[in-house]
């Protein structure tokens, strides 16, 4: 009985074993991006100050109310009673309509280019993730392949076969191997915690599932699918919004005239009046404000032409990348490949100063297959993001 529960042990040990994680599975724990959280203040903000000085108004109505005691030595005592509003009034429904319009169009340009960087992000954090774990388990894999040719190249010293130098070739080669190994483990650690703050995944590292082939685009059409995109459209619904905003903001600064009304019950009498109040500005306050929003639009404006240079650099970049790279192949023959010296080492056919350069080839080869892979997929996810969310 007990060597049949012992020989159950490791199936449901595997059992028990995390399932690898897809991109589809990260995907779905994604975190809200501060990206993300950004435009939603953002849009917030601007949604309160439209709203503030809705309608005719400029800001909400004031409303005061006051009484007191009246007394005369030839009437009874009384309460006078005063209630006064104050309605600030904004006579610029042109600026609010605009401002109005220039939200409704902003919100879901933003909130949309906010998405799609964001997954974008993800899916490099995931790409890195992937590739730090395969490298990890190369170097331990390679560490091992050195420590077993270690092993051989001392029964070769020890039977004569070979001097001692050669040893101490494979002893610094493990030491390099060993250092290489932590280097790894760091870079995997480093790379999973950028995945853990853009989703809920696991503490601690657990394997992904392989990012499969990079699709290949064609060049044809990507240049005018960038025209459409999400992220461009953003960039100029992002302008229009923060100008409507200045202008609003302007028009609300320089609005003077208020429209105020009081009733009041004195003794037996009851007084109502109506009528208009203007707050006189400042000397110089109006073409100050002026001045002020002028700059902030001019400085708006060239921030955001930047930000469109620089949007068009980074596509100009990928799609110069696309056009020169080739579909990515694995180095397939890496493993064959070094089981056959390790065994011509062992059969004492090759020294350690003659298997060592081969392995490290090989060893260079299979990591840059493994680089070209994951710049492949993340080039592939930088210009679908690029050229996401076309217009209809």
């Amino acid at each position: 009985m007990k060597p049949l529960l012992l020989g159950a042990l490791p199936c449901v040990l595997v059992a028990q074993a995390p399932p690898p994680l897809s991109y589809d599975d990260i995907l779905q724990r994604a975190r809200t991006s501060p990206e993300q959280l950004r435009t939603e203040a953002l849009l917030a903000g601007r949604g309160r100050q439209l709203r503030g000085s809705s309608g005719l108004l400029r800001e909400g109505p004031s409303f005061g109310l006051s009484a007191g005691p009246r007394t005369s030595p030839l009437s009874p005592s009384s309460t006078d009673r005063t209630v006064e509003v104050d309605l600030p009034l904004f006579l610029s429904p042109g600026t609010q309509r605009r401002m109005e319009v220039a939200l409704g169009k902003a919100d879901p340009a933003l909130r949309e280019s906010a998405r799609i960087e964001a997954r974008f992000r993800l899916r490099q954090a995931y790409l890195d993730a992937w590739l730090s774990e395969r490298l990890l388990e190369l170097r331990d894999s390679d560490l091992g392949t050195v420590q077993t040719w270690l092993k051989a190249a001392k029964t070769r010293l020890e039977a004569g076969a070979d001097p001692a130098f050669q040893v101490s070739l494979v002893e610094g080669e493990a030491l390099k191997a060993q250092l290489d190994l932590d280097e790894a483990r760091r870079t995997r650690l480093e790379a999973w915690a950028q995945l853990r703050s853009l989703a809920s995944v696991p503490d601690v590292p657990v394997p992904l599932t392989e990012p499969g082939d990079a699709a290949r685009l064609t060049t044809v059409e990507l240049p005018s699918r960038f025209e459409r995109s999400s992220l461009r459209r953003a960039i100029q619904a992002r302008l229009d919004l923060e100008e409507q905003n200045l202008r609003q903001q302007q028009a609300l600064a320089t609005s003077r005239w208020s429209l105020r009304g009081s009733t009041s019950r004195e003794g037996d009498e009851r007084v109502t009046k109506l009528g208009l109040a203007y707050q006189f500005p400042r000397p110089g306050e109006t073409g100050a404000i002026r001045r002020e929003t002028e700059a902030n639009l001019s400085a708006l404006r060239q921030e955001l032409e930047l930000a469109r240079v620089e949007l068009a650099a980074r596509f100009q970049t990928a799609l110069i990348r696309l056009q020169s790279q080739s579909a990515p192949t694995p180095f397939a023959a890496f493993d064959t490949a070094l089981r056959a010296v390790g065994m011509r080492l062992t059969e004492g056919k090759e020294r350690p100063s003659e298997a060592l350069p081969i392995r490290r080839q090989l060893l260079e080869a299979q990591v840059a297959s493994l680089r070209r892979l994951h710049a492949a997929h993340l080039l592939t996810a930088e210009l679908q993001a690029l050229t996401d969310g076309n217009a209809p």
